[in-house]
């Protein structure tokens, strides 16, 4: 039986590629798409068995991020998703597992692999790039060992807090009293502790702080 995928991802060259080596694999590209919007509004309308799909995209009024994941997931419960993401911070990583996602492709892979990721999504069998393998394997020795603890110093997680709290830049800079310039750089500092390559990662990681889902604020320095 030919399996039936939707391609999702915010980068036209990304998806272009993506389905070029799915249609060589002689898999059935029924939809591609570059924002949240249409992504749902297709799941919504035509039948297929996997999704292959960047964690961020950004146009949309949809979310994006583990939200979107978590949304798909509820509306269409047999569906394969596989996500194609950075290894960025590992709870996150976990936490796609945790929402259902059948496999978990690192973007800096050969895509020669996808076929391989997609065909494990649509039995519902687990994908992890080895990357992404040796993270999550990372992540559950320090949870083992008690260890969940990431070396913030004060300064930069009362910079987190702040911005947890939907403080703005200008906001944290009069509120501390320290310059645009140095909350710039702790928060950037912040981020590159926590493994959060730009904005878009960082706001969703705060979004998942906010519900919950991530404890940032257990560190140490």
């Amino acid at each position: 039986m030919t399996i039936a995928i939707v391609i999702a991802d915010d980068e036209p060259v990304v998806v272009a590629g993506l389905e070029a080596v799915l249609l060589r694999n002689n898999f059935h590209v029924v939809a591609c798409t570059n924002d949240t919007d249409t992504l749902v509004h297709t799941l919504a309308e035509v039948e297929c068995d996997v999704l292959v799909a960047g964690m961020w995209m950004p146009d949309g009024d949809h979310p994006d991020g583990l939200a979107l994941i978590q949304h798909i997931r509820e509306s269409h419960p047999q569906l394969g998703i596989v996500v194609l993401t950075h290894v960025v911070h590992p709870a996150e990583l976990r936490l796609l597992l945790d929402a259902g996602v059948s496999a978990l492709f690192d973007r800096r892979a050969s895509m020669r692999d996808i076929p391989l990721a997609v065909h494990a999504a649509s039995v519902g069998r687990a994908f992890l790039s080895p990357a992404i393998r040796r993270a999550l394997a990372a992540l559950d020795r320090a949870r083992a060992r008690g260890d969940r603890k990431v070396a913030l110093t004060r300064r930069e997680l009362d910079v987190l807090r702040a911005y947890s709290q939907g403080l703005s830049l200008l906001d944290i800079s009069q509120q501390m009293a320290r310059s645009v310039k140095t909350i710039s750089r702790q928060k950037r500092s912040a981020m590159a502790k926590l493994g959060l390559e730009n904005d878009a990662q960082f706001y969703q990681y705060l979004t998942n702080v906010r519900a919950g889902l991530v404890d940032c604020f257990n560190v140490s320095g």
